[in-house]
């Protein structure tokens, strides 16, 4: 019985004295010293035994003393090591919501874990998910399955990413969205997030380009619907690079600077470790290249009431001093339905205050391209209305004014030979159109329509009378 007793006063001095606040503690070791005494004089009382507790009220009196000095350090010790955990929890939070997803990682390295560390690991896998770092999400699962099993669906998420590691990318490697202009991102299954570009949600892919691929995305803080489009840094290096990605934000920054019903609004730039990107006003409807075949041409007032208002749009850039240079059907997106206009892709606009934006260089569709710009001489908004007076005719025609087997040829067409008459394969066209169409793509500038606003009031003039001979 005393080895019992003697037992029961190291586990209350070991164990739970340090678990006890000071007061607690010594009154807890008092009872149990009162009640001691109170077995012992019962034990005389009744049983005429006498215990030997001089032991136990040795062991307890000074092991309380010395116990109590070394509660305080211990304490102390104990609520710093507490402190220190919180302080990690906390810094992991912090590093996760600026996106810092593996240094939030690090920080919780030596944390024990708990439903708080398994929530937030959990977190950080979700954004490393959407960031499509799909292994490293991976990893992160697995630790999580290591610490506890059935952990929300944990499970789930790590058989849907296997599916990509194995099926979609066939690397150990992070998915990239894009690896070249002709390339998508992998849209995984339900079971995993949807990878987001800035604070951007991915959902489909809408178009490409010459530079990466056009996605149609959502910003959950507003629910707006946004074009995303991408430049992918996997196919250039050097200088073919860092020109691309300057023509790139110039995009950003000429649209940026316009604000008109007709042009699209950008509304963010941002990059990644892989990618440039801009999000921009999503315009619903097609482009009008989808509109200049033959057998598809839209109705001939429909066109003029179009690029009137496209014209209009680039009068307001040419006096905000940005030339677009790269005006073609494929750049103007129109609704049927709503019968919105919106005007596109300045990535090689012409800044005139941009000291980046030289003379010298030859940059566009060549088909659309005016004689002083490919010739790579200083251009103004004359150029933009030689091109929409091609516009112009391919929509009207089916047909572009120039046509070769090559580049070489078709320059020296432009610079040097008369366009084909537009009559030719449009013989129903009014005369009132097809001065319109010569007036606008005249070889000289001077000899052009002045601005495209003047070119504008000669496409609504030129609907005007179409409208009235059709009622007539």
């Amino acid at each position: 019985m005393i080895d019992g007793l003697l037992l029961c006063g190291v586990l209350l001095l070991t164990l739970g004295i340090p678990a006890l606040g000071t007061g607690l503690a010594v009154l807890v070791t008092g009872l149990m010293g009162a009640g001691l005494v109170v077995g012992q004089a019962i034990m005389l009382l009744y049983q005429k035994i006498w215990l030997p507790l001089g032991d136990i009220y040795a062991l307890l009196g000074p092991g309380l003393v010395a116990m109590l000095f070394w509660m305080q350090p211990y304490r102390q010790i104990r609520d710093l090591r507490q402190n220190v955990l919180k302080a990690r929890y906390q810094l992991g939070r912090l590093l996760l919501q600026q996106g810092q997803a593996d240094d939030a990682l690090v920080a919780l390295a030596d944390c024990p874990p708990s439903n708080q560390t398994l929530e937030l690991q959990y977190d950080i896998a979700i954004q490393q998910e959407r960031k499509r770092q799909y292994d490293a999400a991976a990893r992160t699962y697995s630790q999580i399955a290591n610490q506890r099993k059935g952990f929300r669906d944990v499970k789930n998420r790590l058989q849907a990413l296997e599916k990509i590691s194995t099926g979609a990318t066939g690397t150990g490697t992070a998915a990239p969205i894009t690896c070249d202009a002709t390339s998508t991102l992998v849209l995984p299954d339900a079971s995993v997030s949807k990878p987001t570009l800035g604070r951007y949600e991915i959902d489909r892919e809408i178009g490409r380009g010459a530079m990466g691929v056009v996605y149609l995305g959502q910003d959950p803080k507003i629910a707006r619907r946004v074009a995303i489009k991408t430049f992918s840094y996997a196919q250039f290096e050097g200088a073919e690079l860092k020109e691309l990605k300057s023509r790139f934000y110039r995009e950003a920054e000429a649209a940026g600077r316009l604000n008109h019903p007709a042009i699209v609004t950008v509304y963010d730039v941002g990059e990644e470790a892989d990618l440039a990107f801009i999000a921009m006003d999503y315009a619903d409807g097609k482009p009008l290249s989808a509109y200049s075949r033959r057998d598809r041409l839209l109705q001939l007032p429909v066109v003029l009431d179009v690029l009137a208002r496209v014209a209009d749009a680039l009068d307001y850039a040419h006096r905000q001093k940005i030339v677009h240079r790269d005006i073609k059907p494929g750049n103007i997106i129109y609704d049927a339905r709503s019968g919105d206009v919106k005007i596109t892709d300045f990535g090689i606009a012409k800044i005139a205050d941009d000291s980046r934006t030289r003379t010298g260089s030859v940059m566009g569709s060549p088909l659309y391209m005016s004689p002083e710009q490919l010739k790579g001489q200083r251009i103004a908004g004359t150029s933009d209305v030689y091109s929409l007076g091609v516009t112009l005719y391919k929509l009207a025609s089916g047909e572009t004014p120039f046509n070769a087997d090559t580049l070489a040829n078709l320059t020296y067409q432009i610079l040097n030979k008369r366009p084909r008459s537009v009559r030719e394969f449009n013989p129903d066209l009014p005369d009132g159109v097809i001065r319109l169409i010569n007036k606008a793509i005249q070889r000289d500038p001077s000899k052009r329509f002045a601005s495209a606003g003047a070119m504008a009031e000669a496409l609504r003039r030129a609907a005007v009378r179409k409208g009235s001979k059709e009622a007539s």
